[in-house]
């Protein structure tokens, strides 16, 4: 036990550590998809007029880059090794009870952000055939690789702040609170658990308890994506932001050309505003009480002769041999349009992402032609199906341990729903050739969009029942006939 607490000490720093190496770059990524991105170059001493601009220039297309693949990773139902047709009794003991409809997006999305998203898998004491699954945050969790074996995961550590309110007499307004920080660090092997605490802003870490998951394996698994043969993943986006960044200062360009030149601009040359006497001196501007009017640097103020005002029907004169008036052509902005178009085009081909995500590249699609343009992004798709299923799978024999069960199911298997783009008569159709030919219909059934294990059986159940019906009808039917 001594030697245990060693190991997971060390490990804690180890785990420690790293996540401090990843800490800049998981923010920086995290902020590109909220759309928080570094603002376009400008020099320095620029008004508030190009600050507002620059503000206006972001345009967040990382977002569509990560949700575009990530959103086509949906679970319809999970097969086991001991059946062909998909598990209810995991679906609705396990799946259904941890929300993981809607939570299976967070490590799908970390996984392609960040290289890595992590779920926890831990045995519930309230209700033992339910398990608790939950995703965990790849900035928190470090996985720690066999030294042997960099693809397998032997120890995690997780590493979390909680705030406690202090005890206090005075009575204080509700947004007024007195707390403390306590740093918490959790340090797992594939047997047992220990906790460590840091308080009152201490680095030292001191053991508080320790005891054993029972899993008999890691209670936490990676969702790795773009591994090496160093077993490292690494993010899909990182390559992105550089181009983000470019469209973002081709946007920020584009309006300053809008804001200063989209116009035609009248230019005075050679113009002398100062009124002048018949010797060429300035006549100075005089007071009420006859003294000569004086500027901010005491000095005296001239008389000016105003330029008028531009109209269809005013004539401009300006007094002087060398006074020149004329304009300035505008800008022409359909270059600047074309330049963002072609970068926009670059990122969306970088990204795997189909052009009709650029709404104004769809133009009558036919169905043959939406699912070539489709082809990038679905290859993107199932590679991530590939990696996420793998996970899953794992997730799922974990939780099958936490809930007592001695099978070890290897022959698992991820149901993922269809989300290629075809219409509902195409997939129908398929389905009811896929019948006809003698595949069953809750298996056939579950391609249709939407379906899941609990509603194909509700299905068959409706249709076995009708049919019963109709036999019951056919057979009143004929035996009154006979009888007639």
């Amino acid at each position: 036990m001594a030697n245990a607490q060693v190991i997971a000490r060390e490990r804690l720093d180890v785990g420690e550590w790293e996540l401090k190496q990843q800490e800049a770059d998981w923010d920086y990524r995290e902020r590109y998809i909220q759309g928080d991105q570094d603002l376009p170059y400008a020099p320095e001493g620029v008004n508030a007029e190009y600050r507002q601009l620059q503000d206006m220039s972001i345009a967040n297309w990382m977002e569509i880059a990560v949700k575009a693949p990530t959103q086509r990773l949906q679970v319809d139902g999970i097969k086991t090794g001991r059946q062909d047709a998909a598990d209810e009794t995991v679906w609705n003991e396990i799946w259904q009870p941890n929300r993981l409809d809607s939570r299976q997006a967070i490590p799908f999305q970390e996984m392609y952000t960040h290289g890595r998203g992590v779920m926890s898998v831990s045995a519930n004491p309230k209700n033992k055939k339910t398990p608790k699954i939950r995703p965990e945050s790849g900035r928190r969790v470090w996985l720690g690789a066999d030294a042997e074996d960099p693809f397998t995961h032997t120890w995690a550590v997780k590493i979390f702040n909680v705030k406690e309110r202090r005890g206090t007499s005075l009575i204080l307004p509700a947004s007024v609170q007195y707390s403390s920080t306590t740093r918490v660090a959790y340090v797992y092997d594939e047997n047992e658990w220990f906790k460590y605490e840091a308080t009152g802003g201490s680095s030292a870490w001191k053991l508080s308890s320790s005891g054993r998951h029972g899993l008999n394996a890691l209670p936490f698994v990676g969702f790795d994506y773009n591994l090496n043969s160093d077993g490292k993943p690494r993010s899909a986006i990182q390559t992105l932001i550089p181009q983000q960044d470019a469209l973002n200062t081709i946007r920020f360009n584009t309006l300053l050309a809008m804001q200063f030149s989209a116009y035609r601009q009248r230019v005075f040359t050679g113009y002398d505003p100062v009124v002048r006497d018949s010797s060429g001196n300035p006549i100075i501007r005089m007071g009420t009480d006859g003294q000569p009017l004086l500027d901010s640097n005491g000095l005296p103020l001239p008389m000016l002769n105003s330029p008028g005002r531009l109209g269809v029907d005013r004539a401009l004169v300006f007094p002087g041999a060398e006074t020149r008036v004329f304009d300035l052509p505008e800008s022409n902005l359909d270059n600047y349009i074309k330049v963002l178009s072609e970068f926009l085009t670059d990122f969306f081909a970088i990204g795997q992402i189909p052009p009709q995500y650029m709404l104004s590249r769809m133009a009558n699609l036919s169905g043959d032609a939406l699912a070539g343009a489709e082809s990038t992004l679905q290859a993107l798709v199932k590679d991530l199906k590939r990696s996420a299923g793998e996970s899953l799978e794992q997730v799922m024999r974990l939780a099958n341990r936490a809930r007592g069960e001695s099978h070890e199911d290897a022959g698992s298997e991820i149901i993922w729903a269809d989300t290629e783009p075809r219409s509902f008569a195409q997939i129908v159709d398929a389905i009811g050739k896929l019948i006809a030919g003698g595949m069953a219909r809750k298996d056939a059934w579950l391609m249709l969009p939407g379906a899941t294990p609990p509603a194909v059986k509700q299905w068959v159940e409706n249709s076995d029942d009708e049919r019963r019906m109709q036999d019951m009808m056919i057979n009143d039917l004929e035996q009154k006939m006979l009888q007639s």
